[in-house]
């Protein structure tokens, strides 16, 4: 077989080329015409990829796990097209958040320590999640359907490129559409206010107080005043104004009060800060204290996490934001047994737990137990097979016990899972050149390499 490339640019050209501009459809018709759901997700994932790939995600297991939770909380409480979330922190002190198709959301680190309590916080994700659900991106792609493709071509770049770098975004966008720019900047107002209706109906739902919205907007209004130099990234790509801000207060009463903080959110808002060194927040007292166990770990001081984070975990035993960096701590201090001891114990309280999984499982490969990793990666995937972290986790643990056809196989699957078919499509390929000998295998490969390329194939005219 022969392996197939997905970059960005192809994808969206291979879906716009068999379109004639008099079939395209106008603000209004359905976004499927342009773009598929299937396509956006692939659109967002490969625009992810391309930004793990510049190193700007903060990869860390609880504020991972806590982002998406109030994601998938939120998503589920949508109105619109729904995508299964995922949500990143983007290590940059900016005060942003961005969304690109298919449900994948960017916050950035600036943006969620701004944010003063769960509310505000919930409130600009219920926002970009409008923006996902009503599928604006693909209405702003059908909306310039007029122009050239070249000019289309231009468009859809400024959008995505636009998600890592406004200010690039906009420039090549605008070069790409010229006389349409104007246009675009209103049909970029609407949807905004299209996603404030929405988010506020989305935290009703989630039983989130919807004022949120309205302080924070407010919050950054303040502290940009009129000076355009001192605008936040966030309201350049979100225009904002009083007339916009009043609006979303008057709709506020008709919506019932919901909880306007958490503890998860102050503890992650505390671990955020210790892992990017963000000094002077006002945190409550068990907050500041983890921040300080944190910021100890991050700097190799784990005798010192511990002494905080062990007292911490008596008073809450089963806290996960307390035990698993406690396990982290004793395990880098040398006292395997009592790590071991919570490990399990948080094991045997939340079993699926993919963060948990991965942790054990790394564990027992530094110690050279790869054979039980094995054991317990495959149980986890038997059990879970929908599970991207089990996928990944049995892959680590079939390298280590030389088995490279299930070591690639459940990587293609971990890519699958998360949406990158071009990944998991060389995962794919790659574990086929292990199956001599191997029939069932090489079916099973084949199936899924031809539905992958089925799904990358672009869509013919009716």
């Amino acid at each position: 077989m022969t392996r197939i490339a997905l970059p960005i640019l192809f994808i969206m050209l291979s879906v716009l080329l068999p379109a004639r501009a008099a079939d395209l459809p106008s603000l209004g018709d359905p976004a499927d015409t342009v773009l598929s759901p299937q396509e956006e997700r692939q659109i967002g994932a490969e625009v992810f990829k391309q930004i793990r790939a510049q190193g700007a995600v903060l990869d860390d297991a609880l504020l991972n796990a806590y982002i998406n939770d109030l994601g998938i909380r939120l998503m589920s409480s949508a109105s619109g097209t729904h995508f299964s979330p995922n949500l990143v922190i983007v290590d940059n002190p900016n005060i942003n958040a961005f969304t690109v198709p298919g449900g994948y959301i960017a916050v950035f680190s600036g943006l969620m320590l701004t944010a003063e309590n769960e509310s505000e916080l919930a409130g600009i994700i219920a926002h970009e999640i409008a923006h996902t659900t009503q599928r604006h991106i693909a209405q702003m792609v059908a909306a310039q359907a007029g122009n050239s493709l070249t000019a289309v071509a231009g468009f859809i770049a400024g959008i995505l490129l636009g998600a890592v770098d406004p200010q690039l975004g906009a420039a090549v966008a605008t070069a790409g559409i010229a006389g349409a720019a104007q246009s675009s900047i209103n049909y970029t107002r609407m949807h905004e206010r299209e996603a404030d209706r929405i988010a506020l109906e989305t935290l009703q739902r989630a039983g989130v107080d919807a004022s949120g919205m309205v302080t924070f907007f407010e919050k950054l209004q303040r502290r940009a005043g009129n000076s355009p130099g001192r605008q936040f990234e966030f309201l350049r790509t979100h225009p904002m104004s009083g007339e916009r801000i009043s609006s979303i207060k008057n709709r506020l009463d008709e919506y019932r009060t919901g909880a306007a903080d958490s503890q998860s959110f102050r503890l992650a808002r505390a671990r955020l800060a210790a892992l990017v060194g963000r000094e002077g927040l006002s945190l409550d007292e068990t907050a500041s204290a983890y921040r300080t166990a944190i910021a100890a770990q991050r700097n190799g001081r784990h005798e010192a996490a511990v002494k905080i984070l062990g007292p911490l975990y008596r008073e809450e035993p089963g806290n996960r934001w307390f035990g698993l960096p406690l396990a982290r701590a004793l395990h880098n201090n040398g006292e395997q047994q009592r790590a071991d001891d919570v490990l399990s114990e948080l094991i045997a309280l939340y079993p699926d737990d993919s963060n948990l999984l991965r942790v054990s499982i790394e564990w027992l490969l530094d110690r050279g137990d790869a054979e039980s990793a094995y054991r317990s990666a495959r149980n986890a995937v038997e059990s879970n097979p929908r599970n991207p972290a089990a996928a990944l986790a049995l892959s680590k643990a079939a390298r280590a016990n030389d088995h490279p056809l299930e070591q690639h196989e459940q990587l293609g699957r971990y890519f699958l899972l998360n949406g990158n078919l071009s990944a998991a499509h060389q995962e794919f390929e790659t574990a086929f050149t292990h199956t001599a000998g191997n029939p069932r295998a090489q079916a099973r490969l084949e199936s899924a390499l031809r539905d992958i390329e089925r799904q990358a194939a672009p869509r013919k005219d009716d």
